[in-house]
């Protein structure tokens, strides 16, 4: 895994001072975008010639792009270019993709939280979240939060983003406790209660936790956060069963319904596959699906798949508002 170190490291022959590759680092992998007062807050110095010269140059050897969101207010800066995200090994990373005016809000609102927080080792790439938990930790890769994604092609496969919610995760203390950052701006309605039920597996594998939730001044769903962790608390665990005959039963029955061929089943099988349809819900299961479909009844039946349940974690909620309301970019950052 590629410490931020490591990609500050891979910055300074562009011809950056450390403290400035560790800034266009951080900038690049939790945000994209980034604003003068984040640089001057991180550098520790006054508004002035030195943060101005910084940006600008990035803007000059057209390694960032510069614009305004509002006429009275200061400038953006998008690190964009290919040459930065290639050295620091995420030439694809869709950071680099222009965004709306509410996406950019929520962007620089991770990085102000990130920057606050800068003596923590963030993690922000899947890469580094699955060498983390998967490689380090030894969670089951189909316990992560994850999403599949169709093929463009009629013969490919589904393609699997772990951690598609793309937030700071971090492992600090000792004895280590997992950190899960979730922006309160990332999504309205149900947001928070997806986030925690796409890492349900993942928590019941760590015996602590906790959510940072963060978000501007204001904001409602910074209260309404607590309420839907509490009810989190509140389910019970169940853990993957998946040696039984219902589990097998159900992945060959929705075989035949994602194929359309309802006519082989009976009331009493859509009835059945309707009740098993609940008890199986969650990523967890969809990943075991997939992986039945590609390697059979070896994957209910493989010892290092065993019955189980997962061990009694302790999960924990931390509220943190952020000093700035992010008004430049709207009314209301992080709905639109």
């Amino acid at each position: 895994m590629m410490t931020l170190d490591d990609r500050a490291g891979a910055l300074e022959p562009f011809g950056f001072s450390p403290r400035q590759a560790r800034f266009l680092a951080m900038a690049a992998l939790h945000s994209g975008y980034c604003l003068r007062r984040q640089y001057a807050a991180y550098a520790g110095v006054r508004y002035g010639k030195n943060v101005r010269d910084f940006l600008d140059s990035l803007v000059d050897r057209r390694l960032a792009e510069r614009f305004t969101v509002r006429a009275d207010r200061g400038h953006v800066y998008h690190v964009c270019s290919r040459t930065v995200y290639r050295a620091l090994g995420q030439e694809d990373n869709r950071n680099r993709r222009e965004a709306s005016a509410a996406a950019i809000a929520r962007k620089v609102m991770l990085l102000d939280f990130v920057l606050a927080h800068s003596d923590v080792e963030w993690l922000a790439t899947e890469a580094d979240k699955l060498d983390l938990f998967a490689d380090r930790f030894d969670v089951p890769r189909p316990d992560l939060p994850q999403r599949a994604y169709a093929s463009s092609r009629p013969e490919g496969g589904p393609t699997v983003r772990f951690f598609p919610h793309k937030l700071p995760v971090a492992v600090v203390g000792d004895p280590p406790i997992a950190q899960f950052v979730y922006s309160a701006a990332e999504h309205v309605g149900g947001g928070f209660d997806a986030f925690l039920q796409d890492h349900a597996g993942l928590f019941g594998h760590l015996a602590a936790w906790t959510v940072l939730v963060i978000g501007p001044p204001g904001l409602p769903a910074l209260t309404t956060c607590e309420a839907a962790f509490e009810r989190f608390l509140a389910k019970p665990t169940v853990g993957l069963v998946l040696r039984s005959d219902d589990l097998r039963w159900y992945v060959t029955t929705r075989k035949a319904v994602d194929a359309g061929e309802l006519a082989r089943l009976s009331v009493t099988d859509i009835n059945r596959f309707r009740a098993l349809r609940e008890k199986f819900r969650g990523p967890a299961f969809d990943a075991v699906y997939r992986d039945w479909l590609q390697r059979g009844d070896t994957v209910l039946a493989g010892p290092d798949r065993a019955s189980h349940a997962p061990r009694r974690s302790v999960g924990r909620l931390v509220v943190e508002t952020l000093r700035f309301d992010y008004s430049q970019f709207g009314s209301l950052p992080g709905v639109a």
